[in-house]
């Protein structure tokens, strides 16, 4: 069964799914998120609107019209480390300690000392879980929709001088003793409890989980113009888009309690509105070939956050290539020019990807078979070379679409190994 511990972090991260947010170029689309990210050059039709407006400009559909959701999860670490708490028992044998603790157990003396150890290794460590959805619409050369994603992250602040084994202890002269590392109890003093127990730093929450969730719900109304010269296809576009955010700060105490670490305002929302811009070029001797770039939020769009801080979206910068192969078959890659902050400090976006799109036929029956690798260039990274790949099956007016993203770095917990960052997504695509 899980315990509270666990369910504590689930509910509070799933608070994200409630507030909508992009500070980092999110993977948004069914062919992004399965072509390794790529999208600047290769994203027509409804999702173009959000990826690249200039490609707009040239759509091969008169009207197509999509809609989707999914999740992500990244582990920098924090999930593993309070999994390993929760099959180790820790909170439950802080909780069930005997007054005497000369009673205490060799059983409990170790799980005492190894979920301390624990839990100051986990120091900084953090989770994100990100939902997201999506309903896109392209006539002609105007797009349209509602584009939502969230960021909710929780990172482990560990009371670095607390980390001793101290309890209140009827069998102490003093009323407090410490559980050595050699499993002896020795008495001390009260201001070493409060000062120095891991206990303590629990109750009181100085070791908690700082808990920020960011989320923005985007409604653009966006165009692209395609000009044809004598150097080929120059497409050029751009969205206005209402934006709301609610922003989201908790701490929450590491325990089974699932009670807060203090007693503030939690959400804010606001709104404001962004501009994006986008280019996209064909040439003239290479009319399968197709350069694009685009930027995103280039008013840096501001939002508040209940603590008065400020949530500032900077302006996000990509470029693309893409290049059909055969009519069936498109190639495509993006790389981040701009390094995009993130809610956990420790680790920006600067993603590098491509991948391949295959479509058998398109005439009546559709089907499409994507593939990919992508991979985030910053230093703080932890989950190394991303997997993606999808598969859309239907009739040319309407297909069902399902992709996906896993990581190649994982964590192990109870021999059980899952990836450090897993995303899918199911959408469905309606073409005129």
């Amino acid at each position: 069964m899980q315990s509270k511990l666990a369910l504590s972090i689930s509910t509070i991260l799933l608070l994200g799914v409630s507030s909508l947010h992009a500070i980092k170029f999110e993977t948004l689309g069914y062919k992004s998120i399965s072509m390794g990210g790529a999208a600047v050059a290769s994203s027509t039709g409804s999702i173009a609107t959000y990826n690249n407006p200039a490609l707009l400009g040239k759509t091969p559909y008169t009207v197509e019209v999509s809609m989707g959701g999914g999740a992500s999860e990244y582990d920098h670490g924090a999930l593993a480390s309070i999994q390993k708490l929760d099959d180790l028992g820790f909170i439950d044998t802080l909780d069930n300690l005997p007054e005497n603790l000369n009673d205490i157990t060799e059983q409990e003396t170790t799980t005492l000392l190894d979920g301390t150890q624990i839990v100051i290794d986990m120091d900084g460590n953090a989770v994100t879980v990100a939902p997201q959805a999506y309903l896109g619409a392209q006539v002609y050369g105007f797009g349209f929709g509602v584009f939502g994603s969230t960021d909710a992250t929780a990172i482990a602040d560990v009371n670095q001088s607390a980390t001793r084994l101290i309890f209140s202890d009827t069998g102490s002269a003093t009323g407090y003793s410490e559980i050595s590392t050699s499993g002896i109890t020795i008495d001390v003093s009260e201001s070493d409890y409060l000062n120095y127990s891991i206990d303590s730093a629990i109750n009181d929450g100085s070791t908690a989980l700082d808990v920020r969730g960011a989320a923005i719900v985007e409604v653009p109304l966006a165009y692209g113009h395609n000009f044809e010269t004598t150097l080929g296809n120059i497409m050029v576009g751009g969205a206005v888009k209402y934006m709301h955010a609610i922003t989201y700060t908790e701490r929450l105490k590491i325990d089974d309690s699932g009670e807060v670490a203090n007693d503030v305002k939690k959400d804010q929302e606001s709104s404001n509105f962004g501009v994006d811009i986008g280019l996209a070029y064909q040439p003239s001797f290479a009319y399968d070939l197709t350069f694009g770039i685009v930027a995103k939020n280039l008013n840096s769009p501001e939002f508040d956050f209940a603590d008065g801080t400020t949530y500032t979206i900077d302006p996000l910068v990509r470029a693309g290539v893409a290049y059909n192969i055969f009519d069936s078959l498109q190639v495509a890659a993006d790389y981040d020019i701009t390094s995009n902050k993130t809610l956990n400090n420790e680790v920006e976006s600067q993603m590098v990807g491509g991948g391949l799109n295959y479509e058998p036929f398109t005439d009546f029956f559709a089907l499409s078979l994507r593939a990919g690798l992508m991979q985030n260039l910053h230093s703080g990274d932890k989950a190394g070379l991303i997997y993606t790949a999808g598969m859309g099956i239907g009739v040319k007016w309407f297909q069902i679409d399902l992709s996906g993203q896993m990581s190649s770095n994982s964590n192990t917990v109870e021999d059980v190994t899952v990836p450090q960052y897993a995303k899918v997504n199911v959408a469905l695509i309606s073409r005129w």
